[in-house]
């Protein structure tokens, strides 16, 4: 059977909340329950065109983007990126910038220009759902990525391997596929592949312009052929369709599933954004084995939390409020970004997870509209509000033994009590997950 057949609704197996706001989770950053509730309505194709329109439809920010670098800070150029993720223009352009971001993780730490951090994340957003051959070829010219793997050292004298071990081991095939030779070799084609007044610069008296062979490819080898041969090999298609499974569906994708998704995407041209519609209209992805499969980054549960409330929130506070979650943007820990899964949770996250919406919903974080109250306004009845408290945070589909506490937790609720069922119910095990 082929794990990227269709998803075909039926009466037996519908296109429910469950599953609608399983799609705006994994594909954007959530949805309000009344945006939900209407893509139900409106059935499979129309959720799936919201999550991916043609990018023509887009409003471009190119303004803002120009604000924040004008400003020369990161925190600017973070929040920002929280902006741009909660207006939700186009839910699939803006995960995969995050998930690029992971992918050719570069961190201002040691960069240190907010500049070429912000235009790093505008090349994902322009480049992100095209062609990888394009894309990776745009990275390996980008001034953040060449400062941060160290390539402005890198020349015809003394050449060096960071940018080029990364390549083929992070960014393009995966351990076990390629030799040491073949980076030595990609080495020298990238020589002279600098940086100047924050422009990419090739700098052709620092390039060994002498023959190479790189993956079996001989000739006067430069950056440009090496993206292009490494994004050309059978091996990457299966390298990047295991990181797309584990990113969107599921942390232990099985074979079949990385070869149905490898041979989709060279059958679409190496398009990202196609291969990804295939992907997000399957069974696969609709499969119980794929539903809250993963634990939400600080990400998903910063920014998802004040989507699912339909609210608009301070992106400056947001983005501390990821920090103080583990999760900070343009700063990744190491070359192989953030681990995720079980890596995001501890008792500490935990409480520090519910102190961040305690403070959301009270005002603490920035403020926030609308309020609890207006949410959740006309529910009096406790079992009324646990279920719409069901609804809005986790699709109504919570365990027995969750929806009672949930109801417990309604009963004694005083004061603000939609504030502290909202609260309690992004304290359940089920909102934790993705």
């Amino acid at each position: 059977m082929n794990p990227l057949a269709p998803y075909e609704p039926s009466a037996r197996d519908p296109f429910d909340l469950r599953k609608c706001g399983h799609l705006l989770r994994r594909a954007g950053f959530g949805a309000s329950l009344p945006e939900r509730q209407r893509l139900v309505r409106e059935g499979l194709a129309a959720a799936l065109q919201h999550v991916a329109p043609p990018l023509a439809e887009v409003p471009a920010a190119d303004a803002l983007l120009n604000e924040a670098i004008a400003f020369g800070s990161i925190e600017r150029v973070r929040a920002f990126r929280v902006w741009l993720a909660l207006q939700n223009t186009h839910p699939l352009r803006e995960r995969l910038s995050y998930f690029w971001h992971g992918h050719f993780a570069t961190s201002n730490s040691k960069v240190q220009d907010p500049r070429a951090m912000a235009l790093m994340m505008a090349t994902f957003d322009r480049l992100g759902t095209g062609r990888f051959d394009e894309l990776l070829t745009a990275m390996l010219r980008d001034p953040a990525l060449l400062r941060w793997l160290d390539n402005d050292v890198n020349t015809s004298k003394q050449p060096n391997e960071n940018l080029a071990r990364e390549v083929f081991e992070l960014f393009a095939l995966g351990r076990g596929n390629y030799s040491e030779r073949d980076i030595k070799e990609a080495a020298r084609a990238l020589t002279g592949w600098h940086v100047r007044d924050g422009q990419f610069f090739r700098a052709g008296y620092l390039h060994d312009d002498g023959d190479k062979e790189v993956l079996g490819v001989r000739g006067k080898l430069d950056g440009d052929d090496v993206a292009a041969i490494a994004a050309a090999r059978p091996e990457s298609a299966r390298f990047l369709a295991e990181r797309w499974l584990r990113f969107f569906v599921h942390p232990q994708p099985e074979r079949d599933e990385i070869d149905a998704l490898a041979g989709a995407y060279e059958q679409h041209g190496r398009d990202v954004g196609a291969t990804l519609r295939v992907l997000l209209g399957s069974r696969l992805f609709f499969s119980a084995r794929a539903y809250r499969s993963k634990i939400k980054s600080p990400a998903d549960f910063v920014i998802g939390s004040v989507r699912l409330i339909g609210g608009r929130a301070q992106p400056t506070a947001l983005v501390a409020a990821m920090a103080t979650l583990g999760e900070t943007w343009l700063e990744p820990p190491s070359v192989e970004g953030w681990h995720g899964e079980l890596a995001w949770l501890s008792p500490a996250a935990w409480l520090l997870r519910s102190n961040f919406v305690a403070d959301l919903l009270a005002g603490r974080r920035g403020k926030l509209a609308p309020r609890a109250a207006e949410l959740l306004r006309g529910y009096t009845r406790p079992d009324h509000l646990a279920r719409a408290a069901s609804l809005f945070c986790c699709d109504g589909d919570l365990s027995a033994d969750a929806s009672e506490r949930l109801l417990e937790v309604a009963r004694a609720a005083q004061g603000d009590r939609a504030a502290t069922v909202l609260h309690a119910a992004t304290c359940l095990p089920e909102y934790q997950l993705l």
